[in-house]
């Protein structure tokens, strides 16, 4: 009766072939991990947005008085602005949820990877204009999902920004060049 064992030539062809697919396989691990780091961080926007909406609840529908920029302050000193986790964290806002998996930059700089960025229907500026009175007036009626809130600072997933809207839904949009 024959033995059946592996050849030293058979091993080495298997082993060959094992190195192959793990080469062909190590660019889509990456892409793998890259899109997990992105989900993760759509979560964090969403959990930003639980807040946000938990805030708007207890305060007659109004939203926060968010100040981006502790350094270069966009609102004046009347206007009780202030740092986003500070106005957020009775809400359940956490320091851990303001840390996109991907931002090595921003949360050095910044403290977060998120920046307060009210924009209706994508217009340019920091504070966007919702006009108010009679219809037909003036009036500009703007849906929560058009107004997004909270983005990351660049497009680092793939090149598209995870974007937070009014409304609690998170949207990967692409940057334009």
């Amino acid at each position: 009766m024959k033995s059946r064992a592996f050849s030293l030539i058979e091993l080495v062809i298997v082993i060959a072939i094992i190195g192959i697919l793990a080469v062909l396989v190590t660019p889509q691990y990456e892409k793998f991990i890259a899109r997990s780091r992105s989900v993760a961080c759509m979560s964090n926007l969403r959990q930003v947005g639980v807040a946000v909406l938990s805030y708007v609840g207890e305060n007659n529908s109004t939203y926060p008085i968010i100040e981006p920029n502790e350094n270069d302050p966009l609102y004046d000193p009347e206007a009780e602005a202030t740092p986003l986790l500070e106005a957020l964290e009775p809400y359940g806002l956490t320091s851990p949820l303001l840390k996109c998996p991907s931002d090595k930059k921003y949360i050095v700089e910044r403290g977060m990877s998120y920046q307060w960025r009210p924009i209706v229907d994508d217009e340019n500026g920091l504070a966007p204009k919702i006009y108010g009175g009679r219809r037909g007036a003036g009036v500009r009626i703007v849906r929560p999902g058009r107004v997004t809130i909270c983005t990351d600072f660049e497009g680092i997933h793939f090149g598209r920004l995870n974007r937070l809207y009014a409304d609690g839904h998170v949207k990967a949009q692409l940057v334009a060049p």
